[in-house]
């Protein structure tokens, strides 16, 4: 078990006492790595530990501190509580293109590779779209799997729906400067601009 992860009875387990509680909005994020048997085959298994452990640490950087997160092989499963399928699928979309938009250099048999690592991801909401924990967990894997089948390297809702996300406008140097930024503390654009507003709110509410 890496260090931060919990087992997936631990995850069932906390589903099935939020919704004793009805306690949502909540939702589950069941997250596949795209292509993995194909990185370790090329690459070697090491690598893939490698490819497997940085993921681990990038989503522990950019999920809040009581999401869970369980794996079991190259495949995720996310808790992320008090968040509806909508927030979720921010979440998620920001870690996939954060990952699509870099590279990343792992030591390999004999040479240091650089690997595009991508992913596809399903979202499930309680209450929204099932009202137990094995329905919930089947309808993420469901969403995961229609994912793979548009391509790979995608977030997929529960229901085939498109949504418009709000976009900001910055300079060229901010751009450049906010992307070194990510890429340096492995944490998504957007959870580093959200820290950026949490410090102005505070900074002009005093």
């Amino acid at each position: 078990m890496y260090d931060g992860l919990v087992s997936r009875k631990e995850l069932i387990d906390t589903v099935n006492l939020l919704i004793s509680k009805g306690d949502g909005p909540f939702s589950v994020a069941e997250l596949d790595l795209d292509n993995f048997g194909f990185i370790n085959n090329v690459h070697g298994k090491e690598l893939g530990d490698d490819i497997i452990k940085k993921l681990t640490s990038i989503l522990k950087m950019n999920t809040a501190d009581n999401d869970l997160i369980c794996r079991q092989g190259d495949q995720f499963t996310i808790l992320l509580i008090s968040k509806s399928a909508e927030r979720g699928f921010m979440d998620m979309e920001e870690i996939r293109r954060y990952l699509s938009d870099n590279t990343f250099s792992f030591q390999g048999k004999d040479k240091t590779e650089d690997v595009y690592i991508t992913f596809s991801c399903g979202i499930a909401s309680y209450p929204r779209d099932a009202k137990n924990s094995v329905e919930l967990l089947r309808i993420a894997d469901s969403a995961m799997f229609r994912g793979k089948k548009l391509g790979k390297n995608k977030v997929c809702l529960s229901e085939a729906e498109s949504m418009a996300l709000k976009s900001s406008y910055f300079t060229k140097t901010q751009l450049d400067r906010l992307a070194a930024l990510s890429k340096t503390n492995e944490k998504t654009e957007a959870f580093l601009l959200r820290e950026a507003l949490d410090d102005l709110f505070k900074k002009y509410s005093q």
